[in-house]
């Protein structure tokens, strides 16, 4: 019976630690660093109340000792894999404790952003996903802050939202109706784009799998009396995530513009 245990923990420490990086510093490749790091991440997991505050360098310092040891090359094991593990588990409890830390810088910069025609929800996830993509990657031995490094990483993250939203209503306008029962003469560009793009959905010529249709039916209603539903809503429904809802749409998207792009129609 324990195999399989065994088994599953190698998987997940297989997972964690392929999306692992670490400034190669040599401060965080040594036992001190290790030890110190172990304590502190410790420390925040229990909830702990910390005596002082741990300052930017300290937590991004124990952040990278922790990916280290848990991507480092070692004889392959059963006690290698639990290690491993264990040192993964410390460093996502370090990054989400740094991620908690700066969320202010999220608020801020979206109270500053315009999103009057924007889904609010959207941006904000846009930007939670930027802050913990940022805390993952900053290296925190080239002289910069991290707030500066963050808050160009949250910016250019809403950017590509309110981008993304806007070729989305112009690709997917929310209320349009395109009588399929009878011919159809497209006055204008944009009319005949709506239609190739109704007969490919219509018609399913992306491929797209069951899970994807009904992501884009509810994200992109055809019919106007419809509205259209959230990420989030959309979630619900369906019983996944937001992110894993908004990674559908992406995928199912992808797939339309390759068959628009293709069609001859649009050349």
């Amino acid at each position: 019976m324990v195999a399989p245990s065994i088994t599953t923990e190698k998987s997940k420490a297989s997972i964690t630690s392929s999306r692992i990086w670490y400034a190669p510093d040599r401060r965080v490749k040594t036992r001190k660093a290790a030890e110190q790091a172990r304590q502190l991440a410790e420390r925040i997991r229990s909830g702990e109340a910390l005596a002082e505050k741990p300052d930017e360098q300290q937590l991004f310092r124990t952040l990278h000792a922790c990916a280290f040891q848990a991507t480092k090359r070692m004889r392959p094991g059963d006690a290698v894999v639990a290690e491993r593990a264990s040192w993964a588990k410390r460093w996502e409890v370090v990054r989400d404790y740094i991620v908690e830390q700066n969320l202010p810088l999220v608020y801020s910069m979206l109270g500053r952003f315009d999103t009057r025609d924007l889904d609010r929800d959207d941006v904000l996830s846009e930007a939670m996903l930027a802050l913990a993509q940022a805390v993952e990657r900053f290296d925190p031995w080239r002289g910069f802050r991290f707030s500066t490094y963050a808050c160009h990483a949250i910016y250019r993250a809403m950017v590509r939202s309110s981008k993304s939203t806007s070729d989305y209503r112009r690709l997917f306008p929310a209320q349009f109706d395109v009588p399929f029962e009878r011919p159809y003469r497209p006055e204008s560009r944009e009319e005949l784009y709506v239609e190739r793009l109704q007969r490919a959905m219509k018609g399913n010529l992306g491929n797209l799998t069951e899970i994807e249709s009904i992501v884009l039916s509810r994200r992109f209603p055809p019919d106007r009396d419809l509205r259209r539903e959230t990420l989030q809503q959309v979630g619900r429904a369906v019983g996944l995530s937001k992110e894993r809802v908004r990674q559908i749409q992406n995928e199912a998207l992808a797939k339309i513009r390759l068959v628009l792009e293709a069609d001859p129609a649009l050349q």
